[in-house]
Formats: C-alpha cells, sequence, structure tokens
C-alpha cells in the first residue's frame, strides 16, 4: 500500500466549511411549540388555603408565589399560574379539574 496522501499536508481536510460543500448549506431554526397560559379562575366555593396548597402540589411554586397566585385569582378574576406548550397545559388542566378548581387555557 502507498502512503500517499491525495492533499497536500498543510490544508486539513476537517472541519469542512459551508462554502466547501456541493450541496447549499442551510442551517434551519429549530421550530417552537405554541405556548399556553393556563389560567386559575377566581373560587369562591374551595378554601382560600385548599387553593394554596393545590396550586403547590400541582406546579413547582413556592408557598409565597401561590399565595400571591391565590390572591390575584381572588381579587381580579383570574391568575396565570404558568405557560407551557399545548400538552402539558392540558394536563395540568386536567389535574386541577380533578381537585374542583377551575383553570382556562389561553395561547400565550
Amino acid at each position: 500500500m502507498s502512503q500517499h496522501r491525495s492533499e497536500p499536508p498543510g490544508r486539513p481536510r476537517w472541519p469542512v466549511s459551508p462554502s466547501d460543500l456541493s450541496v447549499p448549506f442551510n442551517r434551519t431554526q429549530p421550530r417552537q411549540l405554541p405556548r399556553f397560559k393556563v389560567i386559575l379562575l377566581r373560587d369562591d366555593t374551595n378554601d382560600l388555603m385548599f387553593i394554596v396548597r393545590t396550586v403547590m402540589e400541582l406546579t413547582r411554586l413556592c408557598r409565597a408565589e401561590a399565595t400571591h397566585k391565590m390572591w390575584e385569582a381572588h381579587h381580579s378574576g383570574r391568575s396565570v399560574v404558568l405557560v407551557t406548550y399545548l400538552e402539558r397545559a392540558e394536563l395540568f388542566a386536567q389535574e386541577f379539574t380533578n381537585r374542583n378548581l377551575t383553570v382556562i387555557l389561553e395561547p400565550a
């Protein structure tokens, strides 16, 4: 076998720049999933601390943040608990509904 190299030793073969490729180099941006808001609505039937505990259990919000969301929903009628992609938002909506709390989903 011959140890002859086909390219001169001064030019490295890799990395290949986009201009060296025979086909056009198109770098596409990854598509983002549409985001949805999970909105907690005012609840006059459940205890306020039950709402705080439920928000803490279903989300990763601490007690202070969950309390803030509960008071915001209580006074203004609605509070954005979190923003996530559709499938996860639907899962959260189902979990809140299972605990007798009313949430709605809106596009972010």
